[in-house]
């Protein structure tokens, strides 16, 4: 029997683009004023996609998947779904007073069946935007390849993709010229003198320069697998970046960090950086988590 994949054997460009805080806005507006606002913002993010020859493949809730056939056109198609929904927004047309996007893209093989695409190049631009920050453009090492020398990018420093042996490297779209400043890239900074040790249960995880991201989620994908029922398959994860980590939030019910010597704070699809030492829970407050179920963490730095 013929299989009804097809390997292309050429690369394609995937690019996801995220309305963030689509939770927010249904909790705001309501079911249909906030369907509506999803809706056309989806329908403006894909007008910069076809007319940057894009094809948009799916529609994911407040995601859209499209691909292209030369990554330049990824990379404007990106800055114009950027520039378009702050215009959108300025001028009023999307009925909220704020709303960003954030984008991700990799360049690489792809599995096509029918009008879908698979494979590895889709998993890892799917990590890719989740790595990325409102109003941000994150790229892949390889998709930079495949752009024009002089395009406005800088480095953000790498990740851990499952399935992947070594790290990908991410790079920034820069498409606010103000935004365009000159940066050390991780090898020029002193970052290897600090380290931030993660424990759950018997499992100890040190981040640092030589792996700067850790997952921690209902999943089986998370390093830290916390089997709760209020925890999303992807909650949430803490990031290197240069000389700091980042607890990042992902998540339905949000993320209670307790940092040494400061209150409880909770993280809804945002992030904050990490102090000292402390406790993070997913989906609930630390005192309502067994303390089986709650990440511990400590921060340090040696001379």
């Amino acid at each position: 029997m013929t299989s009804q994949f097809q390997r292309t054997g050429l690369p394609c460009t995937i690019l996801f683009v995220d309305v963030c805080g689509s939770t927010k806005i249904y909790e705001a507006l309501g079911n249909a004023r906030a369907q509506a606002v999803i809706a056309k913002s989806l329908g403006l993010l894909s007008q910069s996609a076809t007319r940057n020859q894009g094809t948009v493949v799916k529609n994911i809730g407040d995601e859209l998947m499209c691909t292209f056939s030369i990554a330049h056109d990824a990379a404007e198609a990106a800055v114009a779904m950027q520039r378009s929904v702050k215009q959108a927004v300025t001028l009023a047309e999307l009925g909220v007073k704020s709303l960003a996007i954030r984008v991700g893209f990799h360049t690489g093989p792809v599995i096509t069946r029918g009008a879908d695409v698979f494979g590895d190049t889709v998993n890892v631009a799917a990590r890719v935007v989740a790595h990325s920050k409102p109003g941000q453009v994150l790229i892949t090492k390889q998709a930079l390849r495949k752009l024009p020398k002089d395009a406005n990018v800088r480095p953000v420093g790498s990740i851990q993709v499952k399935g992947k042996k070594g790290l990908v490297e991410l790079f920034e779209v820069v498409w606010e010229p103000a935004e365009l400043t000159q940066v050390k890239t991780i090898a020029d900074t002193a970052s290897d003198n600090i380290r931030l040790v993660a424990k759950f249960g018997e499992t100890a995880i040190e981040l640092g320069h030589n792996r700067p991201v850790l997952h921690m989620g209902r999943g089986d994908d998370n390093e830290f697998v916390i089997a709760d029922p209020l925890a999303s398959r992807m909650h949430a994860r803490i990031e290197f970046r240069r000389d700091r980590f980042v607890l990042i939030d992902q998540s339905l019910n949000g993320t209670y960090l307790h940092r040494q010597g400061m209150a409880e704070i909770t993280l809804r699809r945002d992030e904050i950086g990490l102090e000292r030492s402390g406790q993070i829970s997913l989906g609930k407050p630390i005192a309502a988590q067994p303390p089986e179920l709650c990440v511990r963490f400590s921060i340090r730095r040696s001379r």
